[in-house]
């Protein structure tokens, strides 16, 4: 199968936190699936939150990455100092760095930033600094979760309660007035969204708001696109993820949104842990492998009628342009490889992809 090679904007490489290498087989796993550039999100160990963090890891994946290209996110904290300094390094185009990244919510590494006033502070010191970078942030709110459903890993689809969908659309809509109101000039990157209610009030803020001056890039997931709460029944935890999948009657509508050109990237948000990880009877963790599905979700969107320009735009140009990668365009010519996730213990994809 031929497609323009993939930039996949959402990977999680891992660090120091696991004996396996994960930043070894994620490079191998996108040479193998067609991807040209990846990516790195800034919650490994050591996060990515300065030039120095940023600088060790653009060295230790050197002798791995092959002929796949290798950029960074870098992770906003607290620190408004830090803030400062990120948004400069970005800026300069320092060590690998595309954006910054900020998690209004505590997810893996635990990077939330939760407080609203400082939320709004880092807007408006974008602002006034003239950063017109991109701005990808996980949005979901804490303090919407339902309290009444808490997740128990006995009853996994519980997660998905508890994380539910308006969780996600009322901080998207909170950050998005944030920028709003900061005078924000660059684009504002809502990474993962689960919920086809927040494509909706993405058409909505941009109809109230016909002279914006700011951008909005929409990205989904393989996973949110293709999968729902129904593979809880086939994997339980292990398709445990934040923000968690949803109902089917959601999923769907959300391909269709995609389908549609309503969608902007498809970012993999491949991010695996050790089984032994995922399978913890009390905290089991989030996120799961999804580079090897690449080349066989391409496919099931041929399979559905999507346009051939559609597809090149949300599988490279959008964000060849978006992050000035500046990269020239390549064709791929590869099959959906399922044994490849024999690598990783299991394949969270089994019910879509032919093989169970």
């Amino acid at each position: 199968m031929r497609y323009v090679k993939v930039i996949d904007p959402h990977v999680h490489l891992r660090g120091t936190e696991y004996d396996i290498d994960f930043r070894r087989m994620a490079f191998e796993d996108a040479a193998a699936c067609g991807v040209a550039h990846i990516i790195e999100q800034p919650n490994p160990t050591p996060k990515l939150i300065d030039t120095r963090t940023t600088s060790m890891c653009l060295e230790m994946t050197r002798g791995v990455r092959g002929a796949v290209g290798h950029s960074i996110h870098i992770g906003i904290t607290n620190d408004i100092e830090q803030v400062r300094k990120a948004f400069e390094a970005v800026m300069r185009n320092e060590c690998g760095l595309v954006s910054d990244k900020m998690f209004y919510v505590n997810s893996t590494g635990n990077m939330g930033i939760l407080d609203h006033d400082y939320q709004r502070r880092v807007w408006k010191m974008a602002a006034e600094m003239g950063y017109r970078g991109v701005r990808p942030a996980h949005l979901e709110d804490e303090e919407l979760f339902d309290k009444t459903n808490t997740f128990n890993p006995d009853y996994p689809v519980s997660h998905t309660f508890f994380q539910n969908e308006e969780s996600e659309v009322i901080q998207l809509e909170r950050q998005l007035r944030n920028a709003h109101d900061a005078k924000f000039k660059g684009t504002f990157y809502a990474c993962h969204l689960s919920s086809p209610d927040s494509v909706d009030l993405v058409g909505s803020f941009k109809k109230e708001h016909s002279d914006l001056p700011f951008d909005i890039v929409i990205e989904a997931t393989w996973h949110h696109l293709f999968l729902n709460w129904h593979d809880y029944e086939t994997h339980g935890n292990r398709v445990k993820m934040n923000p968690p999948l949803r109902p089917s009657d959601s999923q769907e509508r959300l391909l269709t949104y995609l389908l549609q050109g309503k969608i902007d990237i498809i970012g993999s948000d491949h991010a695996p842990h050790p089984l032994e990880r995922k399978d913890d009877p009390k905290k089991p963790a989030s996120g799961i492998p999804a580079l090897p599905f690449i080349p066989k979700g391409i496919e099931l969107l041929r399979q559905k009628g999507i346009d051939g320009q559609l597809l090149e735009d949300i599988t490279f140009n959008n964000a060849n342009r978006i992050f000035r990668l500046g990269l020239v365009k390549e064709l791929a010519d590869v099959r959906y490889d399922p044994s490849i996730w024999s690598r990783y213990g299991w394949n969270p994809f089994s019910r879509v992809d032919g093989s169970r």
